[in-house]
């Protein structure tokens, strides 16, 4: 389980896991531990490093009492592909992935590929799973967890391109390689993560 705290990692390490060489390790007995530091970096922006990992006998458990500290949300998100170019939007300053909260009984799948129309303009076809990601932030002063599963897409359509204004959405991006670099210098911890677990799957195979 990997939660991003503002620009900090919270790395919830597995026992099957090997344990990560980056960051500071802190063996974790109870669940208040890991609620206090939340605290300290969201409060007090106070810390150390800028990955924690903590590593538990019970992975699951903790898992789930991680989350019932917060109003745990579920959302969606495409890296849509075209060429050797992924869709990028511009929101609130910061470029990011297009991506949304899944309604209520809604399929992930179905979830990721509506934000990418509603946010982008674009259609595009769902080839695989990229992974999940959580991160935190504060809303109505409630602390909200959301975890965000992401999919690889290959754009089918990009006539109606545009950006989703009503969702302070105000570009929308084809990047090459090249400008990747400059999005990334400008975008959120999570998004960097994403971006390289997908550089680092297999190519696609020509039938998609």
């Amino acid at each position: 389980m990997k939660i991003f705290v503002n620009n900090v990692l919270f790395n919830l390490v597995k026992p099957d896991e090997p344990l990560p060489t980056e960051g500071i390790s802190l063996p974790i007995s109870h669940v208040e531990e890991i609620i206090n530091l939340y605290n300290e970096v969201t409060n007090a922006h106070v810390h150390k490093a800028m990955q924690y990992n903590f590593i538990s006998s019970n992975y699951q458990e903790l898992k789930a009492l991680i989350q019932q500290h917060f109003n745990v949300v579920y959302a969606a998100g495409g890296l849509v592909v075209k060429g050797n170019q992924i869709l990028f939007i511009k929101r609130l300053g910061k470029w990011d992935l297009p991506k949304g909260k899944i309604d209520k009984g809604e399929d992930k799948k179905l979830a990721a590929l509506r934000e990418v129309w509603e946010e982008c303009g674009v259609k595009a076809k769902l080839t695989r799973k990229i992974g999940s990601v959580w991160h935190t932030y504060i809303q109505n002063k409630i602390n909200t967890l959301k975890k965000t599963t992401w999919y690889e897409m290959i754009c089918l359509d990009d006539s109606n391109m545009r950006p989703q204004s009503e969702e302070d959405i105000t570009k929308v991006k084809w990047v090459d390689p090249s400008e990747r670099a400059k999005m990334l210098a400008n975008t959120y911890p999570s998004i960097v993560y994403i971006i390289n677990r997908w550089n680092q799957m297999p190519p696609l195979k020509e039938n998609f």
